[in-house]
């Protein structure tokens, strides 16, 4: 029974991951009139520091799907631009932190207004009683996922 379960939450979970970026990932590319070119993956990175803040380059790795080479490129171009520093732990010498610059966090409020015009703009589509179910939904899911995260 628990295997059945299994076999279709995974099935699941593959399907509304292909709807949530056919829906929603268009609006971590550029939107509105950035100051910066940043790519999604940039866009994303932003709003994971903000979020953590003092987060590990390992960590922010492991939240986007990167591979340390690809980080690391991604992490120079951010701090390039001023979004982003790097500085030591100060628990751990030998760990490096990374943390939005106060000109990241001016860029990371601008574009979560953005996101949020953006994902308003997708959610009006459809009635109240949907965006109350879907809200619902995603709580459990988050709740199921910090979950996992805790036993991991």
């Amino acid at each position: 029974m628990k295997e059945d379960r299994i076999k279709e939450t995974v099935k699941l979970q593959f399907e509304m991951i292909h709807l949530f970026h056919k829906n929603f990932a268009r609006i971590f590319h550029q939107t509105g009139n950035s100051p910066y070119n940043l790519n999604k993956n940039q866009n994303r990175a932003i709003m994971i520091i903000g979020a953590i803040d003092n987060i590990m380059p390992t960590t922010l790795g492991k939240c986007l799907d990167l591979q340390k080479g690809s980080l690391t490129s991604m992490i120079d171009a951010l701090e390039r631009e001023g979004l982003v520093c790097r500085k030591g732990d100060p628990e751990d010498r030998r760990k490096t932190l990374i943390s939005l610059t106060e000109k990241g966090k001016a860029y990371r409020e601008w574009f979560v207004g953005e996101l949020e015009k953006n994902t308003s703009e997708i959610f009006r589509r459809l009635d109240e009683e949907d965006i109350l179910a879907y809200q619902e939904s995603l709580k459990t899911m988050l709740a199921t996922l910090k979950k996992l995260d805790e036993t991991a």
